[in-house]
């Protein structure tokens, strides 16, 4: 029995080889899709994972689980790394920073206030 998912043909049980080419169809798709203003992404992805949803609900639950760990892995592997905004960016700013900010603001705060109102 062959089934057919967005072009690709599946056997069942489908093969490593199949999930893997659907996975990265749909990666590219969503990519192409993010430089339509006309395509709403969220609703584009969950069409994607409906017919994912539909093909994989005629599985045997093993195989379906397996077809989820080899589509979702292929996935996460593709992902791109977001260069504008790396992982290690995220730790915020450090006490050496702050520490020379607030030493700037105390020498503004003293030349502009203090000396004033002590002389």
């Amino acid at each position: 029995m062959i089934t057919t998912i967005d072009g690709f043909n599946f056997d069942i049980p489908p093969t490593e080889s199949e999930i893997i080419a659907l996975a990265q169809y749909h990666r590219k798709q969503l990519d192409e899709a993010m430089f339509h203003q006309e395509i709403h992404l969220g609703d584009y992805c969950l069409a994607q994972r409906k017919r994912v949803h539909d093909f994989t609900s005629q599985l045997d639950p093993q195989l379906k689980l397996l077809f989820y760990r080899i589509y979702d892995g292929e996935l996460k592997r593709l992902a791109d790394e977001d260069d504008l905004h790396p992982a290690d960016a995220e730790s915020g700013l450090s006490l050496f920073a702050i520490g020379i900010v607030l030493v700037v603001i105390a020498f503004i705060l003293y030349f502009a206030f203090v000396r004033a109102l002590m002389s």
